[in-house]
C-alpha cells in the first residue's frame, strides 16, 4: 500500500519525492528505494518511444531501395555537422538509438558475433539488463588489436554485451598480433578452433566499420607502425577496414598489415550469415558503409542522418 501511494503522487500527482517523504514521514533516500521497488514489481510500467521523424523514414527508405538492404535506421542527430568535435555525439545518438533496437533483434539469435569500434562499445551502456538467457553466447569474430585502446579489446566488448544480455561469451586468449612465424601454441591452436565452430553457427553479426588503413588515422595507425602497413593497404582502391581487414571496392579484401597475423571472421562469409548489421556513426564513414553494403557485408544499417545523406550524396555524384 506504501509502495503504490508513493507511485502515484509521484508519477500521477507530480509530487517531488521531498513533498512525498515530508506526507508519509519516511526519508527521501527511502522513498526513492521503494519507487524503484514500484518499477521493479510491476506496479508502474514506464514507456519511452522514439519521435516519428519524416527525415529520418525518408532517409531509410531510399538507403534501403539504392543500396539493397533488408532494414536502414537513421538516427536524427543532436548536432548539426559532422566533425572531430561532433563524433563523440554521433557515437551517442547512434548507440542510444540501436540500444532501442537490437533486444528485438537479437531476440531469436543463438550465436552472436561482434566486431570492434567505439559505437559498438558504446552500445550496452545503454541497453537495459535483459532476463538471464543462458541459450545466447557472445563471441568476437577478430581478435584484440591493441594492448591500450579500449574499443579494439573484443574481449571487452563481449563482456559488455554478455553482461546486459546475462548471457554466454567466449573469449579468444591470445596474443593480440603475431608474425606470422611465430608457431602459436597448442592451448591457443584450441581456443582458436573452438571459436571457428562458432562461426560456423553464426545467428547474427554486430559490426562496425573505418576509414581505409591510409586514412584512418585515429586508430589503425596508431597500432601499427607506417612500415608496417602492406602495399595493398595503402592501394588507392582501398574502400574500408572492416574486422582488421582492408576491402576494395571490387569486394575483394585482405588482412591488413604486413607480417602481421591477426585471427579474424573473413569478410565474404559475412554473406552467408542470416543477418549481418553494421553500426556506423560519422560522415568519414559514408564511402566506407557505401562500398560494404554493394559488396554484400551487411544487409541492416543503423547510422546517423548526416552520414545518411552522405551515402545519399555519394550515390547520385
Amino acid at each position: 500500500a506504501l509502495i503504490y501511494r508513493i507511485a502515484r503522487y509521484y508519477y500521477l500527482e507530480n509530487l517531488s519525492q521531498n513533498e512525498i517523504a515530508q506526507i508519509e514521514q519516511i526519508s527521501r533516500s527511502k522513498v526513492s528505494r521503494l519507487l524503484e521497488r514500484a518499477r521493479a514489481n510491476g506496479l508502474v510500467n514506464v514507456e519511452i518511444k522514439l519521435p516519428a521523424n519524416p527525415l529520418a523514414s525518408t532517409l531509410e527508405k531510399r538507403l534501403q531501395e539504392e543500396l539493397g538492404l533488408q532494414q536502414a535506421i537513421v538516427v536524427p542527430a543532436s548536432v548539426s555537422e559532422s566533425t572531430d568535435e561532433t563524433e563523440d555525439a554521433l557515437i551517442r545518438d547512434v548507440a542510444s538509438v540501436a540500444a532501442v533496437h537490437l533486444p528485438k533483434m537479437l531476440e531469436n539469435a543463438k550465436v552472436i558475433g561482434l566486431g570492434w569500434g567505439r559505437t559498438l562499445y558504446s552500445v550496452p551502456a545503454h541497453l537495459p539488463f535483459m532476463p538471464p538467457d543462458p541459450s545466447k553466447i557472445f563471441v568476437p569474430l577478430v581478435s584484440n588489436l591493441s594492448l591500450r585502446n579500449r574499443f579494439l579489446q573484443t574481449s571487452n566488448i563481449v563482456s559488455r554485451y554478455g553482461e546486459r544480455f546475462d548471457s554466454e561469451t567466449y573469449y579468444l586468449n591470445i596474443s593480440a598480433v603475431k608474425a606470422p612465424n611465430e608457431p602459436r601454441t597448442e592451448s591457443e591452436i584450441l581456443n582458436i578452433r573452438q571459436l571457428e565452430q562458432y562461426w560456423d553457427s553464426l545467428d547474427v553479426a554486430l559490426i562496425s566499420l573505418g576509414a581505409p588503413p591510409l586514412e584512418n588515422t585515429q586508430y589503425l595507425q596508431t597500432m601499427i607502425a607506417p612500415d608496417m602497413f602492406s602495399a595493398r593497404d595503402v592501394d588507392p582502391d582501398a574502400r574500408g577496414e572492416m574486422l582488421s581487414q582492408t576491402y576494395f571496392s571490387d569486394g575483394t579484401f585482405c588482412p591488413i598489415g604486413r607480417n602481421i597475423e591477426v585471427v579474424a571472421f573473413p569478410l565474404d562469409r559475412l554473406r552467408d550469415v542470416p543477418s549481418v548489421i553494421c553500426l556506423a556513426a560519422g560522415t568519414y564513414k559514408a564511402e566506407p558503409l557505401l562500398y560494404a553494403a554493394r559488396n554484400g557485408f551487411f544487409k541492416t544499417l543503423i547510422t546517423d542522418h548526416l552520414t545518411a545523406q552522405e551515402i545519399l550524396r555519394l550515390l547520385k555524384k
